[in-house]
């Protein structure tokens, strides 16, 4: 591989036991041996990895929450379905021990697309609270979609264009705004990085004197600058699961009973 940055995905039983579970839908009776398959996959990855970890490759754990699990809870009862819901659980304490030690709640780790994770994580916490009615995270929760919305230590929501009225990414790290000044309204950028990373992070040379400059730490970096694609850079992952997580809190999750 020459490019010095690439999506190197390692895990993959979670995919697998996604695929799994969905082999049941649509069919007008459960087939078993889906639900089987299903559960040894998951039980190779209990949970998703970053969850236990400060730092990660770039994309290493993709897409940073496993949808198997929630597809497959959604089949079950009793005690095979508590045990996948308490891998959920496991995974969200994990982030937990971390976040009770700030103000912010922050126990997502600042890698790269650090945003990406929170709305991962938000509707894990949404999922698990949907699927067994308990609410003790819903704190958490609400916290990292805060987070995304301005709640952080830069005062800036990390959505282009919302909310209209709030301090938005106006400079993002996107040819289409850069060149012609098309809105991407509803673009969810990066989000911070480790300020380790971001000092060893390829050609990067903010265009603009840093507006932020008074809020940034030996621990993570953010620029709203196009010369920064390693925070400022809209992407299509994180902006699809973001749209999923709005339209999810519009609903209402509804835990079953």
């Amino acid at each position: 591989v020459k490019s010095p940055y690439i999506y190197a995905e390692d895990n993959w039983v979670d995919d697998m036991e996604l695929a799994a579970a969905a082999l049941n839908f649509n069919k007008a009776k459960t087939v078993k041996y889906n639900l089987l398959a299903a559960i040894n996959f998951a039980e190779q990855e209990k949970i998703t990895p970053w969850m236990q970890k400060d730092t990660a490759a770039h994309y290493q754990y993709y897409p940073f929450i496993n949808l198997g699990h929630y597809e497959l809870a959604k089949q079950l009862d009793g005690e095979e379905k508590l045990k996948i819901t308490d891998y959920y659980k496991a995974g969200i304490n994990e982030v937990w021990k971390r976040a009770e030690q700030n103000a912010f709640y922050r126990g997502v780790p600042f890698i790269w697309c650090s945003n990406n994770l929170t709305v991962s994580f938000a509707i894990q916490c949404a999922w698990y609270a949907s699927l067994t009615g308990d609410n003790s995270f819903d704190e958490l929760e609400q916290a990292n979609f805060d987070w995304l919305f301005g709640c952080n230590p830069w005062g800036t929501s990390m959505v282009y264009g919302l909310p209209s009225w709030g301090d938005t990414p106006v400079d993002p790290h996107s040819a289409f705004t850069h060149l012609k000044n098309y809105p991407i309204d509803g673009g969810l950028v990066d989000g911070p990085v480790y300020t380790n990373i971001y000092k060893s992070l390829i050609g990067i040379t903010l265009a603009k004197e840093d507006e932020y400059a008074a809020f940034q730490s030996d621990l993570a970096v953010y620029h709203d600058d196009y010369g920064d694609y390693s925070t400022n850079e809209p992407t299509m992952d994180g902006t699809a699961s973001l749209i999923y997580l709005l339209a999810a809190k519009e609903a209402g999750f509804k835990p079953k009973k």
